[in-house]
């Protein structure tokens, strides 16, 4: 039987098919100082057995996601004790990410909750409400279209880069314009806001803790007009007070429905005896 023999060194596509890497990660494993292959006379990489055993390294350790900066700091110094450090270390990454995907688990079953809901809530009668205090950020602009608002919403978020959850997530609003309403004007706006769930983030607003005149409608927003006109009226009616400017909060939108119909929208009032 013969035994098999092994060459002293491979080219790049000899090590790209045996490991299973693209040569331009190989290239980009030199580049960082991982990977120190020779140049053949004719410039050609050459990958001898010592580069063959750190890509053998390589590869398991980035199959566990160990970022290249901490691998090429394991290569720099290497023992028993550091191996377990980085492994250690890894493994609370890891942990890190399991608990961001089970928050974001958490936040999509609440907000599929709220959207059923949604279908059989009651439309069209005011109520007043208690609420907590709510934090919020605002991008301010007069808006008199929809895909207006859509794409200040996209500013919005995009501001807030790394600091919100995805748009799809979040509880948005439209400050009301009340001169408009008052002109007999509807679906006109002054500010897009978003509601804040997270106290680390710092807010541009807050809607106070208080009684809020509520009414929750269906369909297009050209409706808001009448509606805020009917819900002032109900307001002195029952001797309450009206404070700060309308808004609406869009608890079904474009976001989640195409269909116009399965909008679900509410206008709040802050009222006071």
């Amino acid at each position: 039987m013969k035994s098999a023999r092994h060459k002293r060194r491979y080219t790049i596509g000899e090590v790209s098919e045996l490991f299973g890497i693209g040569t331009d990660s190989l290239r980009y494993y030199e580049r960082l100082g991982v990977l120190t292959p020779k140049r053949a006379s004719n410039g050609y990489r050459l990958f001898d057995l010592e580069d063959m055993y750190k890509l053998s390294l390589i590869k398991g350790l980035r199959s566990l996601d160990v970022p290249l900066a901490d691998i090429k700091e394991h290569f720099r110094e290497r023992d028993l004790q550091k191996t377990v450090d980085l492994l250690n270390d890894e493994a609370r990454r890891i942990q890190l990410r399991i608990d961001e995907l089970e928050q974001t688990r958490r936040d999509l079953l609440e907000r599929a909750a709220k959207l059923q809901a949604a279908k059989g809530a009651a439309v069209g009668e005011p109520t007043v409400e208690q609420r907590e205090e709510r934090r919020c950020v605002e991008l301010a602009a007069r808006i008199e279209l929809d895909a207006e608002m859509d794409l200040l919403m996209q500013r919005l978020h995009r501001s807030h880069e790394g600091e919100l959850p995805d748009l799809g997530m979040l509880e948005v609003g439209g400050a009301l314009n009340v001169e408009s309403l008052a002109a007999g004007h509807a679906n006109v706006y002054d500010a897009v806001f978003f509601v804040l769930r997270n106290p680390a983030v710092p807010c541009d607003f807050v809607l106070p803790a208080g009684r809020y005149l509520t009414l929750r409608y269906r369909g297009p927003y050209e409706q808001n007009g009448k509606l805020y006109r009917s819900m002032v009226e109900y307001a002195q009616g029952k001797g309450l007070a009206i404070h700060g400017k309308p808004f609406e909060i869009f608890e079904v939108d474009n976001r989640s429905t195409s269909d116009e119909r399965e909008f679900l929208t509410r206008i709040e009032l802050h009222v006071r005896p």
